[in-house]
């Protein structure tokens, strides 16, 4: 009854959350969207840790917690911005982990009819997103009128085309209207979006034929992934990651606002050992809302769009904003994901349904991709992204017991 209860709940979330947080987020200005869905699944994570015996929480759930109050606490203590910035951004950086270990823990089970209505759902907003793309193919301004930016036009295809693989039955049916609702966000133009398209490519058709154990042919197959979407996006790498560009200027530090945050956030990596400068200091929401005093110390201040009077490139990207977080940070960080990747591979090892595994690497490939020029993971379409992974990752841990469980039957 309780499960029941928040299956069904969960299913309304989904729903909302893909409608108003994922398609018409941009269109209808709903900036609270995504605060309201964390906030949703913080009462439905409540709500089932009540009812369960002896109020099973996640411990690792609360190391996390107890990881982003250690760096609230360290903000205050070096005043990396005025208390108000600080607790924002501590509320910014924590929704992306709560709505995934919240989802992860309720552990929500959809029926097939729940799953059918999403698969439908998904196949009218790919067509709405379509038309969008056709029109966006004759004027090129008219995605910014219903997207913001065409990055964004993007990340909604991907949510769309990867739920509607995760929510079907995987069949060549589903691999192929996955990828023919994939291929729409090509109109975006975005080089991250060409490079998720080739892994996407790769996981979905070529994965199952590969076996998860190191050997040459793997080791040949990865790299000749890896270097198809290095081809792709070459010239943003370069652009972002050879901070050499930057010190090999003439001096007057007017590159791009993007690349003077990776430079800097380097800079500030090593200045601020090993816990970095703290939140809503850097390269973040709230550190452009109220002005950080780290950017007027590093000369950040003079560069174009992240001036205090035009700062509207502040937040453009994510990997930066691990500077907040100092080496220590970054470790743990990359360490989240490395966990993920480790247990789903460990699902893989006593399961020959590839959907879970495939779908789990899709969506830290995304985000891997997606943190190198945008912060999505702190937005809403990240938030969406990963309460999917948490639903995932829940699935895979009771179809694990399961297995197991058969596993002890048939040895009695």
């Amino acid at each position: 009854m309780i499960q029941e209860y928040i299956n069904r709940h969960f299913y309304y979330l989904a729903i909302f959350a893909l409608v108003f947080g994922v398609i018409f987020y941009d269109t209808l200005n709903l900036t609270f969207t995504d605060e309201i869905c964390a906030l949703y699944a913080l009462v439905l994570y409540f709500f089932y840790i009540y009812h369960t015996p002896n109020w099973r929480i996640s411990k690792l759930f609360l190391a996390v917690i107890g990881i982003f109050l250690f760096y609230l606490a360290y903000s205050f203590i070096i005043h990396s911005n005025v208390p108000s910035a600080i607790v924002m951004d501590f509320i910014i950086q924590l929704k992306p982990y709560l709505g995934f270990f919240c989802i992860f823990a309720i552990a929500p089970e959809l029926n097939k009819k729940r799953r059918l209505i999403i698969q439908l759902l998904c196949i009218v907003f790919a067509v709405y997103l379509f038309i969008l793309g056709l029109v966006a193919l004759t004027d090129k301004m008219f995605l910014y009128h219903f997207m913001v930016h065409p990055s964004r036009f993007a990340t909604a295809v991907s949510i769309v085309a990867v739920l509607y693989l995760y929510v079907g039955d995987y069949s060549i049916k589903d691999k192929l209207v996955f990828l023919a609702i994939l291929a729409i966000g090509f109109v975006s133009g975005r080089s991250k979006f060409f490079g998720f398209f080739l892994i996407s490519l790769f996981l979905v058709f070529g994965m199952p034929h590969v076996r998860l154990k190191l050997s040459l042919k793997n080791v040949v197959v990865i790299f000749v992934v890896l270097l198809g979407v290095f081809l792709v996006a070459k010239n943003k790498i370069f652009l972002y990651f050879d901070i050499s560009n930057f010190e090999s200027s003439d001096g007057t530090k007017d590159l791009i606002a993007r690349l003077a945050l990776y430079y800097f956030g380097w800079v500030i990596l090593k200045d601020f050992i090993p816990f970095g400068s703290g939140f809503a200091s850097y390269a973040t929401f709230a550190s452009s809302e109220y002005y950080s005093p780290l950017y007027a110390k590093y000369d950040i201040d003079k560069i174009y769009g992240l001036s205090p009077d035009y700062n509207e490139f502040i937040c453009d990207t994510y990997y930066p904003v691990l500077a907040q977080f100092g080496f220590a940070g970054v470790i743990l960080f990359f360490a989240f994901w490395i966990w993920i990747l480790y247990e789903a591979i460990k699902w893989q090892k006593i399961s020959p349904d590839f959907k879970k595994f495939t779908i789990v690497v899709l969506i830290v490939s995304f985000f891997l991709i997606e943190c190198t020029s945008d912060a999505t993971i702190t937005h809403n379409r990240g938030l969406f992204m990963m309460m999917l992974l948490g639903w995932i990752m829940a699935e895979m841990k009771r179809d694990a017991k399961r297995v197991a469980a058969d596993k002890t039957n048939d040895e009695s």
